[in-house]
């Protein structure tokens, strides 16, 4: 998969410094507050709104989107926040959606590392989990985490985690310890 960025407002760190330069140099005697040495060196520009496209031999296969992200200059892999996923089959039909706090995106291979409160619903089922992995090389989306499975209003706890292909054929719990009551009956 190859991934393509669009729409997107990139910010540079350094705007901040201009700024509180400039207000300095408004007649104001006292100097300027410099940047901690620390974070001087780094090289990454922030983006608002980012969508990263997936594809798969040219066809669309997903769509990652943050409400911001940390890109690294010497990385290929991008810091985001407020995350959304949505993985599509080949004929283009949305297949999975997925949601976190936060993740990591390998931008050269595609490979998502979500965070946070993610939540990845797919047709009649949805899982609930602390972290999550997202492979398309190995076509494979696992957890380590403890994780929740809700199917057909059955909610099973995995305290270990699952692993499945990524059209959900082969989905095993690691550790599953049963059924746990559902509140309203519902798919969640």
């Amino acid at each position: 998969m190859t991934t393509q960025r669009s729409r997107t407002r990139a910010f540079l760190p350094a705007m901040a410094m201009a700024a509180v330069a400039g207000a300095a140099a408004c007649g104001d005697e006292t100097q300027a507050p410099m940047v901690d040495a620390a974070f001087a060196d780094i090289d990454y520009i922030i983006m608002e709104q980012m969508e990263n496209v997936l594809t798969r031999n040219g066809v669309r296969a997903g769509l990652v989107i943050s409400d911001s992200s940390y890109i690294y200059e010497d990385s290929s892999t991008a810091q985001l926040f407020g995350v959304q996923m949505t993985l599509y089959s080949e004929s283009g039909v949305e297949e999975s959606h997925l949601t976190a706090e936060r993740g990591w995106l390998n931008e050269r291979t595609d490979e998502l590392t979500a965070l946070g409160n993610v939540v990845l619903t797919t047709s009649g089922r949805r899982i609930e989990t602390a972290e999550l992995h997202y492979d398309p090389v190995r076509d494979q989306i696992s957890s380590d985490s403890s994780t929740i499975s809700i199917q057909n209003g059955n909610r099973t706890r995995a305290t270990c985690g699952f692993d499945s292909d990524l059209e959900f054929r082969n989905f095993n719990l690691c550790g599953p310890v049963g059924d746990i009551p559902t509140r309203g009956g519902g798919d969640g």
